[in-house]
């Protein structure tokens, strides 16, 4: 057996601590967010949206959230009205929905909640059927009020935070009264009763 003396021994257990490291950090990157297209489709009228909101809070919103960015069990459903299937490139959508070459509009959706795994063999979505037609309509329709601009976004793919108008009205005079140093200017302390806080305030 080959001799190993004390550096090269310390260069074998350093090495692969070292690439551990960096994988470590790339790992910690935070990925972009990724956004549809905006929605081209008139809204979808054929059900009770306000009611579809309730269904999908109840029925969708443990998997889906509505921020670009916020994919978790199932990928966020932002403009998803109208937009092609296994869009974002920030989610893993299954092999069949990402060939599927679908656009969700209320063809597609209405088989897909009313039975995922039915309508799309290894679909990744395993919620409960949904088999109320009514219902699947509400969703829909409220699938179809879901939408927004896409943000301005940084070199990076992030959306760029806009601070130049907080604090202003309308005609561009500033309203933030905050005060940005300290100063040992004197505060005025109100007397009149309205001003204080109720008795029983805690």
């Amino acid at each position: 057996m080959p001799n190993i003396n004390k550096f090269q021994r310390s260069s074998v257990l350093v090495a692969p601590l070292m690439v551990l490291s960096l994988l470590a950090l790339t790992a910690c990157d935070p990925t972009p967010p990724d956004y549809r297209d905006p929605v081209t489709l008139p809204l979808y009228t054929e059900g009770d949206a306000d009611n579809g909101a309730l269904i999908y809070e109840d029925a969708c919103g443990q998997c889906h959230q509505l921020n670009p960015g916020s994919n978790k069990k199932g990928p966020q459903l932002m403009n998803v009205y109208g937009a092609p299937a296994a869009d974002l490139a920030d989610y893993n959508y299954s092999e069949g929905l990402t060939a599927s070459g679908w656009v969700w509009d209320a063809e597609t959706l209405d088989p897909y909640i009313a039975d995922a795994e039915k309508a799309m063999t290894d679909s990744k979505m395993l919620a409960d059927p949904m088999p109320d037609a009514g219902e699947r309509a509400d969703v829909i329709a409220y699938l179809s009020t879901l939408r927004a601009e896409i943000p301005a976004l940084d070199e990076d793919g992030f959306p760029i935070k806009d601070d130049t108008n907080k604090g202003a009205n309308k005609d561009g005079t500033n309203t933030n009264t905050e005060r940005t140093q300290m100063s040992n200017e004197p505060v005025e302390v109100s007397t009149d009763p309205a001003q204080k806080p109720a008795p029983n305030f805690q």
